[in-house]
Protein backbone atom coordinates (compact mmCIF):
# COMPACT_ATOMS: atom_id res chain seq x y z
CA UNK A 1 0.00 0.00 0.00
CA UNK A 2 1.40 3.52 -0.77
CA UNK A 3 3.12 5.74 2.38
CA UNK A 4 1.71 8.03 4.29
CA UNK A 5 3.13 11.04 6.51
CA UNK A 6 0.07 12.16 8.50
CA UNK A 7 1.23 15.45 10.26
CA UNK A 8 -0.26 15.94 13.49
CA UNK A 9 -1.34 19.11 15.34
CA UNK A 10 -3.52 20.52 17.52
CA UNK A 11 -3.82 24.15 17.94
CA UNK A 12 -2.85 27.36 15.45
CA UNK A 13 -3.28 30.28 17.46
CA UNK A 14 -1.44 33.84 18.65
CA UNK A 15 -3.60 34.05 21.94
CA UNK A 16 -3.69 31.25 24.64
CA UNK A 17 -6.65 33.15 26.70
CA UNK A 18 -8.24 32.18 23.20
CA UNK A 19 -7.64 27.89 23.43
CA UNK A 20 -10.16 26.23 24.95
CA UNK A 21 -7.23 24.56 26.80
CA UNK A 22 -6.31 26.81 29.83
CA UNK A 23 -4.01 24.34 31.23
CA UNK A 24 -0.29 25.20 30.67
CA UNK A 25 0.67 21.77 29.83
CA UNK A 26 -1.05 21.74 26.49
CA UNK A 27 1.13 25.15 25.29
CA UNK A 28 3.17 22.28 24.02
CA UNK A 29 0.58 21.81 21.45
CA UNK A 30 0.01 25.50 20.42
CA UNK A 31 1.55 27.01 17.19
CA UNK A 32 1.72 30.40 16.56
CA UNK A 33 0.63 31.33 13.36
CA UNK A 34 3.80 32.76 11.63
CA UNK A 35 5.16 29.06 12.58
CA UNK A 36 2.55 26.95 11.10
CA UNK A 37 3.18 28.96 8.08
CA UNK A 38 6.84 28.49 8.46
CA UNK A 39 5.84 24.77 8.50
CA UNK A 40 4.02 24.46 5.44
CA UNK A 41 6.42 26.71 3.48
CA UNK A 42 9.14 23.92 4.23
CA UNK A 43 6.73 21.20 3.49
CA UNK A 44 6.06 23.05 -0.01
CA UNK A 45 10.06 22.93 -0.73
CA UNK A 46 10.38 19.42 0.08
CA UNK A 47 7.51 18.37 -1.99
CA UNK A 48 8.98 20.97 -5.03
CA UNK A 49 12.54 18.62 -4.59
CA UNK A 50 11.41 15.73 -5.59
CA UNK A 51 12.84 13.55 -2.64
CA UNK A 52 9.74 12.67 -0.29
CA UNK A 53 10.08 9.28 0.39
CA UNK A 54 6.30 8.71 0.52
CA UNK A 55 2.82 8.96 -1.89
CA UNK A 56 0.33 10.58 0.53
CA UNK A 57 1.06 13.82 2.85
CA UNK A 58 -1.88 14.91 5.42
CA UNK A 59 -1.84 17.62 7.60
CA UNK A 60 -4.45 16.51 10.79
CA UNK A 61 -5.81 18.54 13.64
CA UNK A 62 -7.04 16.95 17.14
CA UNK A 63 -9.94 17.91 19.56
CA UNK A 64 -11.82 20.73 17.61
CA UNK A 65 -10.54 23.33 18.94
CA UNK A 66 -11.89 27.15 17.19
CA UNK A 67 -8.54 27.71 16.38
CA UNK A 68 -8.96 24.88 13.40
CA UNK A 69 -10.61 27.57 11.29
CA UNK A 70 -7.63 29.77 11.16
CA UNK A 71 -5.48 26.75 10.25
CA UNK A 72 -8.09 25.84 7.78
CA UNK A 73 -7.81 29.04 5.91
CA UNK A 74 -4.07 28.82 5.92
CA UNK A 75 -4.09 25.49 4.48
CA UNK A 76 -6.55 27.03 1.93
CA UNK A 77 -4.37 29.64 0.79
CA UNK A 78 -1.83 27.00 -1.14
CA UNK A 79 -4.92 24.98 -1.89
CA UNK A 80 -4.42 22.44 0.54
CA UNK A 81 -7.14 20.45 2.94
CA UNK A 82 -6.79 19.13 6.60
CA UNK A 83 -8.29 16.38 8.41
CA UNK A 84 -10.16 17.79 11.35
CA UNK A 85 -10.90 15.25 14.38
CA UNK A 86 -13.81 16.58 16.67
CA UNK A 87 -14.14 15.96 20.05
CA UNK A 88 -18.00 16.25 20.16
CA UNK A 89 -18.81 16.54 24.01
CA UNK A 90 -16.34 20.29 23.17
CA UNK A 91 -18.87 21.15 20.52
CA UNK A 92 -19.94 24.85 21.05
CA UNK A 93 -18.38 25.41 24.27
CA UNK A 94 -15.34 28.14 25.00
CA UNK A 95 -12.67 27.97 22.28
CA UNK A 96 -13.97 25.07 20.33
CA UNK A 97 -16.30 24.95 17.56
CA UNK A 98 -19.76 25.45 17.16
CA UNK A 99 -22.04 23.78 14.50
CA UNK A 100 -21.95 25.99 12.33
CA UNK A 101 -17.65 26.17 12.22
CA UNK A 102 -18.12 22.27 11.59
CA UNK A 103 -20.45 22.99 8.85
CA UNK A 104 -18.30 25.38 7.40
CA UNK A 105 -14.93 23.05 7.68
CA UNK A 106 -17.03 20.16 5.53
CA UNK A 107 -17.95 22.60 2.94
CA UNK A 108 -14.81 24.26 2.36
CA UNK A 109 -13.74 20.88 1.70
CA UNK A 110 -11.70 19.78 4.63
CA UNK A 111 -12.75 15.79 5.88
CA UNK A 112 -14.47 16.08 9.25
CA UNK A 113 -13.67 12.99 12.04
CA UNK A 114 -14.34 12.40 15.08
CA UNK A 115 -11.67 12.03 18.20
CA UNK A 116 -14.20 10.66 20.61
CA UNK A 117 -16.80 12.17 22.66
CA UNK A 118 -15.28 12.75 25.50
CA UNK A 119 -11.61 12.43 24.95
CA UNK A 120 -10.29 10.18 27.67
CA UNK A 121 -6.80 10.44 28.66
CA UNK A 122 -5.55 6.76 27.56
CA UNK A 123 -8.39 5.42 25.36
CA UNK A 124 -7.44 1.77 25.31
CA UNK A 125 -7.86 2.00 29.11
CA UNK A 126 -11.25 1.40 28.67
CA UNK A 127 -13.12 -1.66 28.18
CA UNK A 128 -14.34 -2.40 24.98
CA UNK A 129 -17.93 -1.42 25.98
CA UNK A 130 -16.96 2.35 26.65
CA UNK A 131 -14.79 2.66 23.66
CA UNK A 132 -17.75 1.70 21.68
CA UNK A 133 -20.22 4.27 22.93
CA UNK A 134 -17.29 6.93 22.76
CA UNK A 135 -17.23 6.19 18.95
CA UNK A 136 -20.69 5.57 18.42
CA UNK A 137 -21.67 8.58 20.39
CA UNK A 138 -19.49 11.18 19.02
CA UNK A 139 -20.05 9.57 15.15
CA UNK A 140 -23.41 10.05 15.50
CA UNK A 141 -23.27 13.54 16.78
CA UNK A 142 -21.18 14.37 13.62
CA UNK A 143 -23.49 12.81 11.51
CA UNK A 144 -26.05 14.35 12.82
CA UNK A 145 -24.87 18.52 12.27
CA UNK A 146 -23.18 17.03 8.32
CA UNK A 147 -26.07 15.08 7.11
CA UNK A 148 -23.65 12.29 5.63
CA UNK A 149 -21.57 9.56 7.34
CA UNK A 150 -18.13 9.94 9.01
CA UNK A 151 -15.45 7.31 8.45
CA UNK A 152 -12.71 9.10 9.71
CA UNK A 153 -11.72 8.78 13.28
CA UNK A 154 -8.04 9.28 15.42
CA UNK A 155 -7.55 7.68 18.88
CA UNK A 156 -7.33 10.15 21.85
CA UNK A 157 -3.56 10.36 23.39
CA UNK A 158 -2.87 7.93 19.89
CA UNK A 159 -2.12 5.18 22.20
CA UNK A 160 -4.28 1.93 21.09
CA UNK A 161 -4.50 -1.79 20.89
CA UNK A 162 -6.56 -4.18 19.06
CA UNK A 163 -9.87 -3.79 20.75
CA UNK A 164 -9.24 0.22 19.99
CA UNK A 165 -9.23 -0.83 16.58
CA UNK A 166 -11.90 -2.91 16.83
CA UNK A 167 -14.17 -0.95 18.36
CA UNK A 168 -13.98 1.78 15.85
CA UNK A 169 -14.19 -0.65 13.20
CA UNK A 170 -17.59 -1.81 14.46
CA UNK A 171 -19.01 1.85 15.04
CA UNK A 172 -18.24 2.14 11.14
CA UNK A 173 -15.14 3.95 10.91
CA UNK A 174 -13.05 2.86 7.92
CA UNK A 175 -10.04 5.32 8.07
CA UNK A 176 -8.47 5.18 12.25
CA UNK A 177 -5.49 7.52 12.83
CA UNK A 178 -3.29 6.93 16.12
CA UNK A 179 -0.50 8.38 16.92
CA UNK A 180 1.98 5.84 16.03
CA UNK A 181 5.31 7.49 13.79
CA UNK A 182 4.85 5.28 11.28
CA UNK A 183 4.54 6.08 7.34
CA UNK A 184 3.03 1.76 6.76
CA UNK A 185 -0.64 1.97 6.06
CA UNK A 186 -1.70 -0.53 8.47
CA UNK A 187 -4.47 -2.89 7.08
CA UNK A 188 -7.48 -4.80 9.51
CA UNK A 189 -10.32 -6.20 7.54
CA UNK A 190 -12.07 -3.41 6.08
CA UNK A 191 -10.19 -0.50 7.59
CA UNK A 192 -7.33 1.53 6.81
CA UNK A 193 -4.89 2.38 9.91
CA UNK A 194 -2.71 5.29 9.96
CA UNK A 195 0.39 7.05 11.89
CA UNK A 196 1.12 10.25 12.73
CA UNK A 197 4.09 12.68 13.07
CA UNK A 198 3.49 14.83 15.94
CA UNK A 199 4.28 18.23 15.67
CA UNK A 200 4.86 20.44 18.55
CA UNK A 201 5.38 24.11 19.72
CA UNK A 202 8.94 23.04 20.65
CA UNK A 203 9.53 21.08 17.19
CA UNK A 204 12.49 23.36 15.66
CA UNK A 205 12.23 24.08 11.57
CA UNK A 206 15.20 21.20 11.16
CA UNK A 207 13.28 18.98 13.00
CA UNK A 208 9.99 18.95 10.63
CA UNK A 209 12.26 18.88 7.59
CA UNK A 210 13.65 15.59 9.58
CA UNK A 211 10.10 14.25 10.02
CA UNK A 212 9.14 15.16 6.37
CA UNK A 213 12.33 13.62 4.83
CA UNK A 214 12.28 10.44 7.93
CA UNK A 215 16.01 10.77 8.84
CA UNK A 216 15.52 10.53 12.76
CA UNK A 217 11.98 7.66 12.00
CA UNK A 218 13.93 5.37 14.82
CA UNK A 219 14.41 8.12 17.29
CA UNK A 220 11.00 9.44 16.78
CA UNK A 221 9.60 5.58 16.95
CA UNK A 222 11.68 4.77 20.59
CA UNK A 223 10.57 8.04 21.90
CA UNK A 224 6.57 7.19 20.94
CA UNK A 225 7.12 4.11 23.30
CA UNK A 226 8.88 5.33 26.15
CA UNK A 227 5.99 8.32 26.09
CA UNK A 228 3.15 5.46 26.00
CA UNK A 229 4.74 3.74 29.04
CA UNK A 230 5.13 6.24 31.02
CA UNK A 231 1.53 7.79 30.51
CA UNK A 232 0.39 4.16 31.00
CA UNK A 233 2.49 4.46 34.59
CA UNK A 234 0.72 7.50 35.66
CA UNK A 235 -2.99 6.68 34.88
CA UNK A 236 -3.83 4.87 38.20
CA UNK A 237 -2.52 8.12 39.30
CA UNK A 238 -4.87 10.34 37.35
CA UNK A 239 -7.52 8.45 38.19
CA UNK A 240 -6.79 8.22 41.46
CA UNK A 241 -6.97 12.51 41.74
CA UNK A 242 -10.01 12.54 39.35
CA UNK A 243 -12.05 9.97 41.71
CA UNK A 244 -11.26 12.41 44.73
CA UNK A 245 -12.47 15.42 43.02
CA UNK A 246 -15.85 13.44 42.01
CA UNK A 247 -16.30 12.46 45.74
Amino acid sequence: MPKTIALLYHEVIDDYSESGFQNKDNLAYMHKTEVFRKHLEIFKNHLNSGNSKVENHLFTFDDGGISNLKSARILEENDWKGIYFITTKRIGTSGFLAENDIRTLHENGHIIGSHSHTHPMIFRSLTYVQMLEEWKVSKGILEEILGEEILHCSVPGGDSDLKTYESAMEAGFKYIFDSEPIVETRKLQNADIFGRFSVKAQTSDQQFLEMLTLKNLASLQRNRKIKAKIKKLIFPIHQYIQNRKNE
